[in-house]
């Protein structure tokens, strides 16, 4: 095999092949920096002078599907000015580390949403280095310079670290479609802080979020200047619950194997998405349970309501729902109207700027697999930084098209 083939392969134009060889277990390269002198750090001149040799053995990505083994000639040079003794720089692998920063970033990527034990084992490393790999990784990411303008429209969600007990909260720029942060925790003092540390907070226009009352109230006090959205898909969550709430009150009737458990997923999947003889079904069983027959008409008229043209059309037709829901509604519907009245203008704030957090949810289901494969990952540091290492495995969007100008 020439030295040349391998050494484009390698994709290290620093560097100079000196031998190479190749076996079942992997490819051993011999190289060494092209440079002929290197610069004192004591004196600052250039010296040629090499005082001695030494191998360092690293390890570099594969190539061809095979373990890259690197042996590094490292000369230590003596400065012809000062007499100083100097190790010359390593830039492909860094000070004192025994596998290239490629390798290690490539470990970094490759841990995110895989366990820690299933790629140490994979590339014959330890799984230590592979949880350092994943907080460098994280830094570097951090630290790059920002390619996107600052948010203007932010998404808030918490989500469980462990379920039930410890929430963290995702901040998303949702119109770059990019993680931007993992406050820890879901209370308002927590939110503040991190809404407090962002650059330039008086270009923020919008903020997207569940109706979490510490959320709102951190969003007012930082910025007050946003206007809060609730988001679409969490109260529509609402109206999901008050129809299944109508269902399970008649379901004891039938028993839990009864067609009204079996029918559970249907009532709620939107009309439109039904498949013909799924719609069918569901007609055959709505007309047998009046009550439920009205409920989830109410639901249905509830997600058409989203479509309204304006705010004006839309707030018209909010009052004209909930008057059907006190003639004639189930109980779990009437139950809504603390929840529509604590949020009125922040659900009406939708017709003005549409956005939604359903990259956010996307996210928390990628989060959810993190959790589940993060088995080296207690520490709840190393947790976020993954999270926020999830913008670097998907191409980022551009801006999303067609609401920017509501933001001007």
């Amino acid at each position: 095999m020439p030295d040349d083939c391998i050494t484009v392969a390698l994709d290290l134009p620093e560097v100079r092949v000196i031998r190479q060889e190749e076996k079942a277990e992997g490819i051993t390269v011999e190289l060494e920096y092209r440079r002929r002198r290197a610069v004192c750090p004591g004196c600052g001149q250039e010296t040629p002078k090499v005082h001695s040799v030494q191998l360092q053995h690293k390890r570099d990505r594969r190539l061809w599907d095979k373990p890259v083994f690197l042996v590094l000639r490292k000369r230590r040079f003596r400065c012809l000015a000062c007499g100083k003794v100097f190790t010359e720089h390593d830039p492909v692998c860094g000070p004192r580390r025994r596998s290239s920063q490629r390798f290690r970033r490539y470990l970094g990527q490759e841990a995110i949403d895989q366990p820690v034990r299933h790629v140490a084992r994979k590339e014959g490393v330890g799984e230590g280095l592979v949880r350092r790999c994943v907080t460098e990784e994280a830094k570097r990411l951090l630290q790059a310079p920002e390619e996107t303008p600052p948010a203007r429209v932010l998404g808030l969600d918490e989500f469980s670290i462990k379920k039930g007990q410890v929430y963290d909260t995702a901040v998303v720029d949702l119109e770059h479609k990019r993680v931007i942060g993992v406050v820890s925790g879901h209370r308002q003092a927590e939110l503040v802080a991190f809404l407090e540390s962002l650059p330039k907070q008086e270009q923020l226009k919008v903020v997207v979020m569940d109706m979490h009352e510490p959320f709102r109230q951190a969003v007012e006090l930082c910025l007050p200047q946003a206007r809060v959205v609730a988001d679409k898909f969490h109260v529509l969550l609402h109206v999901h619950k008050a129809l299944d709430q109508v269902r399970t009150s008649l379901q004891p009737e039938r028993g839990r194997k009864g067609e009204l458990f079996q029918a559970r997923y249907l009532l709620l999947t939107a009309v439109e998405r039904l498949k013909p003889e799924r719609y069918a079904r569901l007609m055959d069983l709505l007309p047998r349970y009046p009550a439920l027959q009205r409920a989830w008409a109410l639901k249905e008229a509830f997600r058409a309501w989203y479509h309204s043209a304006t705010r004006a059309e839309a707030e018209a037709s909010l009052a004209l729902w909930e008057n059907t829901v006190r003639e004639q509604g189930p109980e779990p519907f009437k139950a809504l109207f603390p929840m529509l009245n604590r949020w009125r203008q922040e659900i009406l704030n939708y017709f003005d700027y549409p956005y939604t957090n359903g990259f956010l949810e996307g996210k928390n289901n990628r989060i959810k697999v993190i959790k589940r494969v993060a088995y080296g990952y207690r520490n709840p540091v190393n947790f976020r930084q993954r999270i926020l290492l999830t913008n670097g495995k998907e191409a980022r969007p551009k801006a999303t098209r067609g609401l920017s100008h509501l933001l001007t």
